[in-house]
């Protein structure tokens, strides 16, 4: 079906931007900010499994309660993040106190009451999901909003699906997501037709909403201390400023809890791979007021490809001291340690026909361009330290600080021409950098009302001081093998040859921002989101020798951000949506003998969308159509005086339709997902031809994992799932659009077995072995390699 027929005729344009604009013109733009509250759900029944109705749940001290419904179900919105004492009491039943801890990720509690008058049995549980349901992300609006009343594209995937699929890096996790994927094996990833990678500060990676990525774009982001991994789809600029056009990832990492919890998990797998982590939490005092988290893991791999040897190191321990019940502070710190053979996927090297066409499957899955030479050695830290103190149920506040450093260490080389009679001349890349990011955050939100209206107001405002102390790169000639028959002993004679390009400097750039934001309740149905930011960047690159052979830049850009939203409840469980987003970007080149400065890159979606909560709240089905304009890209523009000139151009368009479902039922876990994209230039310049489609943006991928548990029988504790992801062909070149990988399917299954605190686990990836291409970077020479069959056997231990 083309995307015409769906979204673009013009009377449907028309009527979408016109709806837009209404918007826009009706409402006048406030901005977004970061609520520290959680959502406590959960079920009530008998010993018999039926459902106690009408029971009443209260938190002490507070204003926070509710009665079940027909079936045990109760919910409770907007509770700051702490620990109260929960009290349960119905008509027949002895009124019951315990503690439960309520988090940002949310609280999910399975209670027993007997009809005997005994209390209810002994649970705490903090940040559990129901299966594979999403539940909520405050991420989105950075207040506390269930996903059904969220007017943007939003999907959570849970730590059980994290442990279902045994995925432990982004990588991994990428396809099950709907319309996402990972181009090749580093940080580089596609999202509505456009690809999220940044050299200079990666920041459509969020950790708890607060930029500051933890990691390189040379690596894969580690899942270690990662509770849920949420992709909210589109600009967020009025949110995070910098940020890709098609979306950005959020990790919400694990927290401190005040039950004792000790568990240790084991993996092994193909290509020599083997894993290892603990995970610690609890009370550190009796008053449990002070609480820990400890976070360690190891891990080192091989791979199918020649020379390839990887190893990480991974600690992240946490703090949380919780003053009262309206007021903690919490410290987490990571550290992360790499050593690679070949930290930097230079990909698997493609043939080039006589005629021009390709042939992806002429050379051998084993070969790669890099030497066993090579190497690469990362030092990534981070530490988060989080206020958060609640004045009353009305006014609250939240401080943040995130200081990130990152030092990189590498050797590489890169293929520097065209594939002739099966050999290939090489570069090497001799690289030393260390680079920052110190972000500060501080936010207020007040909920009140005037007359019919209800507002839930967020003021804030950011300082991001990010850029590197020292950036050491040098790219040098190197020497010409054998593809088949590579000799790498000449390999040592480039490590002294001169560079042929050379940097030596530093850069530093200061980001400041302000916002506010509304959301405007006119019913329980009908709410509008309005938000405004302002932006100031200011930044230089400074040398810091005479080796550094270009010009410093200097960065000045501001600007306005606005966001306007529309939901609809027609019904109880369905909600339909409309949002304006908008975002811009610093250019990352301002030289002025390059015809700088230049204006800011610009992204503007229009989106609409509908979703609804099936089966009790327990399956939620999202759609949504939009339409992201990005303006302003660099292209060369050389002219008789100035060869190096670049101008701005009006860049590319990407429209799309999404489709997901994801939940739980009964013994069933479900994520499915489709995606249509179109992602074209829409102008002629050196950059490319008007309706030429955009590199690694595959008009179609869709999505399945299924599994099913058990229940009570001989074989209860007995998982099993499979899935299948597709994607269809992509251009993997902008500049030559005979270059198409071809479509692929992959299909992938697992079967676990829990038992008391054991589980068991196998899985199985790309089960037909199927050879295939997932994207490529800036060449016709070589395209990141997908993985053939491999498998990883996992076992974990509760220790209590």
């Amino acid at each position: 079906m083309k995307l015409k027929t769906l979204l673009t005729t013009d009377s449907k344009m028309n009527y979408y931007h016109i709806l837009i604009l209404f918007i826009l013109i009706s409402f006048p733009g406030v901005v977004a900010a970061q609520s520290n509250t959680g959502l406590l759900e959960g079920r009530i029944v008998t010993v018999n499994n039926e459902p106690v109705i009408d029971a009443s749940v209260k938190l002490a001290n507070s204003h926070f309660g509710t009665k079940t419904d027909a079936n045990g179900m109760f919910r409770i919105n907007g509770v700051s993040a702490g620990t109260y004492l929960l009290i349960v009491s119905n008509v027949g039943y002895t009124a019951h106190k315990q503690n439960v801890i309520v988090t940002t990720q949310g609280t999910y509690l399975d209670l027993q009451l007997s009809e005997s008058r005994s209390a209810l049995r002994e649970i705490t549980i903090a940040a559990k999901h129901r299966g594979y349901h999403p539940g909520k992300s405050n991420t989105a609006t950075r207040m506390e909003m269930p996903l059904l009343e969220t007017p943007q594209s939003v999907q959570a995937i849970s730590a059980e699906v994290l442990k279902d699929r045994q995925a432990f890096t982004l990588n991994e996790i990428a396809g099950t997501f709907t319309g996402m994927k990972a181009n090749n094996g580093n940080g580089s990833f596609t999202m509505r037709g456009f690809t999220a990678y940044s050299p200079n500060d990666a920041s459509f990676l969020l950790y708890n909403g607060i930029r500051g990525n933890l990691f390189l774009w040379s690596q894969q982001p580690l899942l270690y201390n990662v509770e849920s991994v949420e992709l909210l789809r589109g600009p967020s600029g009025a949110l995070f400023s910098e940020g890709a056009p098609g979306g950005v990832v959020n990790f919400v990492t694990k927290k401190p809890l005040a039950i004792s919890h000790m568990s240790v998990d084991l993996s092994l797998g193909s290509w020599n791979f083997r894993r290892a982590s603990a995970d610690l939490t609890g009370p550190l005092t009796k008053s449990k007021k002070l609480l820990y988290r400890a976070i360690i893991g190891y891990d080192r791999s091989e791979s199918f490809r020649d020379y390839q040897d990887k190893e990480n190191i991974f600690v992240a321990p946490s703090l949380t001291y919780l003053f009262t019940e309206r007021t903690s502070l919490n410290l987490e710190v990571n550290y992360a340690r790499s050593k690679a053979v070949h930290q930097y996927d230079n990909g698997s090297y493609i043939k080039t026909n006589a005629d021009g066409s390709f042939d992806f499957n002429y050379y051998p899955n084993n070969l790669t361009i890099q030497s066993p030479s090579d190497y690469g050695k990362t030092n990534n830290t981070s530490a988060t330290l989080t206020f958060n103190h609640a004045f009353n149920d009305n006014l609250k506040l939240a401080v943040v600080q995130r200081v990130v450093r990152n030092t990189l260490d590498y050797r590489n080389h890169i293929p520097s021409g065209r594939i002739a009679n099966d050999s290939i001349s090489r570069a090497l890349q001799d690289w030393e950098t260390d680079r920052f990011s110190l972000q500060t955050t501080a936010y207020a939100s007040y909920s009140t009302s005037t007359g019919f209206l209800g507002h839930e107001i967020i003021v804030g405002a950011d300082y991001n001081r990010y850029g590197w102390t020292k950036n050491d790169y040098q790219y040098k000639t190197s020497s010409r093998i054998s593809i088949f028959n590579p000799d790498y002993r000449h390999d040592a004679a480039s490590f002294d040859a001169p560079a042929l390009e050379s940097d030596d400097n530093k850069r530093i750039t200061n980001l400041v921002g302000a916002y506010v934001q509304d959301l405007l309740s006119f019913n329980e149905q009908l709410k509008v989101l309005l938000s405004l930011r302002y932006d100031n960047y200011d930044g230089k690159e400074t040398p810091l020798s005479a080796r550094d052979n270009k010009q410093g830049d200097a960065l000045q850009a501001s600007g306005w951000i606005p966001r306007a939203s529309l939901v609809y409840l027609p019904l109880q469980h369905v909600s339909v949506y409309a949002t304006f987003l908008r975002s811009f970007n610093p250019q990352t080149s301002n030289n002025v003998l390059s015809g700088g400065p230049f204006p800011t890159r610009q992204a503007t979606q229009y989106e609409l969308g509908s979703k609804a909560e099936l089966f009790n709240n327990r399956l939620s089905a999202m759609l949504s159509v939009y339409q992201i304009k990005y303006a302003n890209i660099l292209t060369a523009a050389p002219t008789e005086d100035n060869s190096h000139r670049q101008a701005a151009i009006d860049g590319t368009r990407s429209r799309g339709v999404e489709l997901s479902l994801m939940g739980s039922i009964d013994n069933f876990n479900i994520i499915a997902g489709y995606a249509y994209n179109e992602h074209v230039l829409i102008s002629t310049s050196t950059y490319g031809k008007k309706g030429d489609r955009f590199a690694n943006a595959p008009h179609n991928m869709a999505n399945l994992w299924l599994k099913y548990t058990v229940p009570n029988s001989a074989l209860k504790g007995l998982g099993i799932a499979g899935g299948v992801r597709y994607v269809s062909d992509q251009v993997g070149l902008l500049s030559n659009q005979n270059f198409v990988f071809p479509e692929y399917t992959v299909f992938d299954a697992a079967i676990n077995y829990q038992r008391g605190r054991y589980n068991v686990q196998f899985n199985a990836y790309n089960l037909a072995d199927k050879h295939y291409f997932t994207g490529s970077r800036s060449s016709t020479t070589t395209g990141g390699l997908g993985d053939p069959f491999n498998f990883r056997v996992g076992i974990s231990y509760q220790i209590k």
